[in-house]
């Protein structure tokens, strides 16, 4: 597809290194996908397996990329209950999906065996 070549040949700067849209697409995932986990396992498990200033990052890296590409972050999956994330609390994050809760446990059953 036209589309797809396109997307893969434009290369964007981000920190000084080229980034194609689908690398952005990707870290936009990334990040919520990211977001909702930790926010159920913070918020309904009472557990924490990052540090607050790695949560902080990851949330204010999510913004500025959605603010800087709103189009690719309409595209990408959780999009709509992304739309009033400002970075500043992961508490009204929908993690209740349960793939994100089963993401989450096994994420926290294996930090747990290799501590």
């Amino acid at each position: 597809m036209l589309i797809d070549v396109f997307y893969q040949e434009l290369m964007l700067i981000k920190g000084g290194e080229k980034m194609s849209l689908s690398v952005i697409q990707e870290l936009i995932q990334r990040r919520r996908l990211q977001l909702l986990v930790h926010s159920f396992l913070y918020y309904q498990l009472n557990e924490n397996i990052i540090d607050d200033s790695t949560y902080d990052r990851w949330s204010k890296e999510l913004v500025d990329l959605t603010e800087k590409y709103p189009v690719l972050a309409q595209m990408v999956i959780y999009h709509k209950e992304f739309e009033s994330f400002d970075g500043s609390s992961g508490f009204d994050l929908p993690y209740h999906h349960p793939a994100i809760q089963s993401r989450a446990r096994k994420l926290l059953a294996y930090h747990r065996e290799n501590k």
